[in-house]
């Protein structure tokens, strides 16, 4: 069933594509999708929810998110010979316009937009029923709210655009609280008419709306209402953690117990279309993940465009397993010179069971979505058949646990720290009062702390830090800024309070005078 949404989309793409172009001789072609002809029933608006899936495969989702959340973090630094995708990493934004910046803004609108047209045109067409109506809408709201709650997190502020656009619309922008309004609004509309269950893999069920209502809530300071959301998620016994950590990050255990929303990758096409250009613009689209290409190491096979901070290692070892050993996260997560010492018997990309720094250089590199459990190089042209967890239930429990503390203070320690050993349990660690770290549980401001070393343990390169630094005081908090730039020297070179947000591209706000730029840009 996986794959069903991939083979769905490659035949529905066209019934969402508007561009086309009249022939030297001026004439029309009778069997041309436009909207006149393309929109009148509800099996026109159904083939147009596909398109709005298929958006799932742009450049966005399947990498650019990686830049943008991880690579905006302190998880990162770049040696990369393409100097705009180095300068970006390092938080140096002299081109406000520089590719990765302008394509993930245009491709979360994108996905805005193909959302905009199910949603309007589901009220145009008779239904069969007035349940499915509604699930059609909610799942393109729920398509329109995670592009809105990305543009949200990263720029602070975008227009909202509830209609089906044109070129020449020039929206007014929205605050970074109108913009969590509106989301919410999309996510509490899924949460009602979204099935629990989907029949297809892929799609979008009750449980992702509420698990994104969560995040909202708790990236706007709204907790008692993330907890509730998260509560919601956990009390529904529908999610378990997987065995193993890894079970998360490799193709043979995509779509587990643990996963609550997964972009389904494909291994089977090769092509670079609906990366660099719109999905759906005459190329074909390539159904899988480009990270692997820009993560891997050179001598992986990849471009080597990204470093890991040393600080990721030692963050591990602050602790050791009840059986004497290191955190298998730290394995699965970073290649580093020490590993085959740490975790005797790794093999790395099936050929290399020692560190060579004449092979392998000195650099930290991340291993976490990376093929070397069973391919000697990345991923040629990207075929990387692991799935993008957008979702997963092992970050719920460190969620619900954060937002119940920041709820309701020290009295819901003892009840935070159950979801907390949940975690760590599966990692053999010891529960936290039985640990080294036991002292956490004394204190509220220790116990927060604590809780975001879980975290990032627990999430590492997962599209998570750059919101949580964010949320924890950067920009905005100074002892926490400076610990911050006291083991990520680009933080310490390149950030000035107020870059904790992105800066929107400079063609929208010249050509859009309703859309200013935020601030210290």
């Amino acid at each position: 069933m996986k794959k069903t949404i991939l083979a769905i989309c490659a035949v529905a793409a066209g019934l969402v594509t508007s561009s086309c172009s009249a022939d030297l001789l001026d004439l029309t072609n009778p069997n041309a999708l436009v909207a006149e002809n393309s929109w009148n029933t509800q099996k026109d608006v159904e083939a147009g929810l596909v398109g709005v899936y298929h958006t799932l495969y742009n450049c966005y989702w399947n990498s650019f998110n990686a830049f943008q959340i991880s690579g905006q973090s302190d998880e990162f630094y770049s040696l990369s010979p393409d100097a705009d995708l180095a300068g970006y990493i390092n938080l140096k934004y002299a081109n406000y316009d520089q590719r990765w910046n302008y394509y993930s803004w245009m491709y979360l609108y994108q996905s805005v937009f193909r959302s905009n047209q199910v949603i309007v045109y589901a009220d145009q067409v008779e239904w069969d029923s007035e349940e499915t109506k509604n699930r059609v809408i909610a799942e393109a709201r729920s398509m329109r709210g995670m592009a809105y709650y990305n543009l949200a997190m990263l720029y602070k502020k975008a227009p909202i655009v509830d209609w089906i656009s044109s070129p020449s619309d020039q929206p007014n922008e929205a605050t970074f609280e109108e913009l969590v309004d509106f989301i919410e609004k999309d996510f509490l509309f899924a949460a009602q008419h979204l099935p629990e269950k989907q029949e297809e893999v892929g799609r979008f069920n009750k449980y992702f709306a509420y698990d994104f209502l969560g995040k909202l809530y708790m990236n706007s300071g709204q907790w008692a209402k993330a907890r509730d959301a998260f509560k919601v998620v956990i009390d529904s016994k529908r999610y378990k953690l997987a065995p193993k950590y890894s079970d998360n990050f490799r193709h043979t255990t995509n779509n587990n117990c643990e996963s609550i929303f997964e972009i389904q990758n494909s291994s089977q096409n090769d092509s670079w279309g609906g990366f660099w250009s719109i999905a759906n613009d005459g190329a074909t689209c390539s159904f899988t993940s480009r990270r692997d290409e820009f993560f891997a190491p050179s001598f992986g096979g990849g471009f080597g465009d990204y470093c890991v901070y040393e600080w990721t290692v030692e963050l591990y070892k602050d602790e050791l397993t009840k059986d004497g050993k290191f955190d298998e996260r730290l394995m699965n997560n970073i290649m580093y010179p020490d590993m085959f010492k740490d975790f005797p018997g790794q093999v790395l990309y099936l050929k290399y069971t020692e560190w060579d720094p004449s092979v392998h250089g000195t650099q930290y590199r991340c291993r976490k979505y990376c093929v070397d459990y069973y391919a000697e190089g990345a991923v040629s042209l990207g075929n990387n058949p692991i799935d993008i967890r957008i979702l997963r239930y092992g970050e719920t429990l460190l969620s619900y646990a954060e937002c119940l503390v920041e709820a309701e203070g020290a009295s819901a320690i003892p009840e935070a720290a159950k979801y907390v050993d949940m975690v760590r349990e599966r990692v053999n660690l010891y529960p936290l009062a039985e640990s080294v770290k036991k002292d956490c549980l004394k204190d509220l401001t220790a116990f927060k702390k604590q809780l975001q070393i879980e975290r990032e343990k627990e999430t590492m390169f997962e599209y998570e830090r750059f919101f949580d630094l964010r949320r924890w005081g950067l920009g905005t908090d100074e002892a926490f800024t400076n610990e911050i730039k006291s083991h990520a020297t680009k933080f310490k070179d390149n950030f000035i309070n107020g870059r904790e947000w992105l800066p929107i591209p400079r063609s929208d706000v010249d050509n859009n005078p309703n859309l200013t730029q935020n601030e210290t840009y």
